[in-house]
């Protein structure tokens, strides 16, 4: 009993560890401040921006609200996580054959995969990957792209 008990989990773990690696964009800052005084707090910025100062610490980890200047010299006040449009599967664990295929780069391929290490050196061969968030991209053969 014991042994089957153990299979089952070791079983779990690799069966559930590719499902654990959907690959998704991460979210990408479009609205940054890049002018903070040295008087400026979360709540200052909260009352000319309208985003809530929740929003600002969730936006900006590691900021210093109550700290004049924040200890930032930027900010990010809204961002935007698109949605893949195309993935790709990978063959090794490596990913720069798969991003030249599709004409990224390093450090644009680990931006589209939220799953991806910064080095790109922990892809999973048979997992999909994303390799695009446009309609339109390198490669695609549609006519009006």
């Amino acid at each position: 009993m014991r042994s089957s008990t153990f299979a089952l989990i070791v079983a779990s773990l690799v069966i559930g560890f590719p499902a654990a690696l959907a690959a998704g964009p991460r979210p990408e800052c479009t609205y940054q401040v890049n002018n903070i005084k040295s008087t400026d707090t979360c709540a200052s910025v909260s009352a000319w921006s309208t985003v809530s100062v929740q929003t600002i610490e969730k936006l900006n980890p590691g900021i210093k609200c109550d700290t004049p200047g924040m200890g930032v010299s930027s900010l990010c006040l809204q961002e935007i996580t698109l949605p893949c449009t195309l993935n790709a599967t990978a063959w090794e664990s490596k990913c720069n054959d798969l991003a030249s295929e599709y004409q990224l780069s390093v450090d644009q391929f680990v931006q589209l995969n939220n799953n991806v290490n910064d080095a790109c050196s922990n892809l999973v061969a048979g997992e999909p990957y994303c390799v695009s968030t446009a309609e339109c991209y390198p490669g695609n053969h549609i006519p009006y792209c």
